[in-house]
């Protein structure tokens, strides 16, 4: 592989997480997802890694992840994620955005948050709304809601994800479902 692979052979790191994204951005997948002995797994090792981008895409993807209702308590008991998750918040060499998103999912897992507020359902029913953006860690962040036609197939969504991914500033979408 020369474009993005090593001389190995081995796939690039970006590249796989990039598709573990993808799969997790689908929301027809999500619950086939956490319940895949693979897949959460081995987004947990992509936290660790030493590329800050592979580590926030991976950090997407769990967001993703956590939008299913069903999924929350398998993905915080899952091996090695709130320690994962901690490590990221503690690594100094991370980017702050980084950090903020890993320091919002550990919060989400963390049961004493949904116990403390006395909403039982939030827990059952969290998600990485736009708020997730909004906490203490980030004053100026806003939430846009852009209303879009002609998202019926897979291919235009992907494309007008694609396209809103490159403008700076752009940390998560929640695009309708196709039909």
């Amino acid at each position: 592989m020369v474009d993005g692979g090593t001389m190995s052979g081995e796939p690039d790191a970006q590249a796989v997480v990039n598709q573990l994204q993808d799969l997790a951005s689908d929301p027809l997948n999500r619950r086939a997802l956490v319940q895949d002995q693979g897949y959460l797994p081995g987004l947990i090792l992509f936290l660790g890694h030493s590329n800050p981008q592979v580590v926030y895409t991976a950090l997407l993807a769990l967001c993703y992840l956590a939008e299913c209702r069903t999924s929350g308590e398998k993905m915080k008991s899952e091996l090695g994620m709130m320690l994962s998750l901690q490590n990221v918040i503690q690594k100094t060499t991370m980017p702050g955005e980084t950090k903020s998103l890993a320091n919002e999912m550990y919060e989400i897992f963390q049961p004493s948050s949904s116990e403390d507020s006395g909403h039982a359902n939030d827990h059952n029913s969290h998600k990485c709304k736009p708020q997730l953006f909004l906490g203490s860690t980030n004053k100026r962040a806003k939430t846009i809601t852009l209303e879009t036609d002609g998202l019926d197939d897979a291919s235009q969504r992907n494309l007008c994800e694609e396209a809103l991914f490159k403008i700076n500033g752009v940390l998560h979408l929640r695009l309708p479902q196709c039909s």
